[in-house]
């Protein structure tokens, strides 16, 4: 009985480390995705319309913050990366004039 309870508790411990290592892929896929759909509405925006182009950027930024307050820097980054990459393959100037 007693090797029972030490199995199951190593199982729990097994399960409860092996949830925690793949948490931070499901974060930034998620960032990722959201960074996208961030960079398409900054993209749909008008371009002459400077007011309206800040506030989706704030929008944008408000979105990566919350895994920056969260403390994901792996979500961090993704977010940063997809939204860089995707406003510089759909929008080369809109990208180089913010980046």
């Amino acid at each position: 009985m007693r090797k029972l309870i030490y199995i199951f508790a190593t199982m729990v411990v097994a399960g409860v480390l092996y949830g925690c290592s793949c948490a931070p892929d499901t974060r930034a896929d998620e960032a990722r995705e959201r960074a996208v759909v961030a960079a398409q509405q900054l993209i749909d925006t008008d371009h002459s319309d400077t007011i309206a182009l800040q506030h989706r950027i704030l929008e944008a930024k408000v979105v990566q913050s919350e895994y920056v307050i969260a403390g994901d820097s792996i979500a961090v980054e993704a977010f940063d990366e997809a939204f860089r990459d995707y406003l510089m393959l759909h929008d080369g100037s809109l990208a180089e004039a913010i980046f």
